[in-house]
């Protein structure tokens, strides 16, 4: 077994990196029970936001974040790629042929934009 020279610091470590998956943890089951307080108080879009933080806050585990996503899937009533928003996409820009054989000149919005 390895021995460290600081043991006080390899505890202190592991002890954050453990504070801080219980924290995600808790902050996730914290949205959750206000996704369904909002949920049965008629507030179904920020309970929608709400299970997809909770989901963000669960990535360490696919089956809770599974079901959070799931239910914003149910709420929203659309696929779970369309939970991101649009800048997220990739723009990729492909540049126009010119429409004649002349020499080229200084062309205006000479670009086509498409989302990928």
């Amino acid at each position: 077994m390895k021995r460290f020279k600081h043991p006080k610091i390899a505890t202190a470590v592991v002890g954050a990196w453990c504070a801080s998956n219980i924290a995600l943890i808790a902050k996730a089951i914290h949205y959750g029970h206000a996704a369904h307080r909002d949920e049965d108080e008629g507030f179904p879009c920020t309970a929608a936001i709400e299970w997809r933080r909770a989901a963000e806050f669960l990535q360490s585990n696919p089956l809770a974040a599974e079901y959070c996503w799931r239910q914003w899937e149910r709420i929203m009533q659309l696929p779970r790629r369309l939970a991101g928003p649009i800048s997220d996409r990739q723009i990729i820009v492909s540049p126009m042929k010119p429409a004649s054989t002349n020499p080229p000149r200084i062309q205006t919005a000479a670009c086509e934009v498409s989302l990928a």
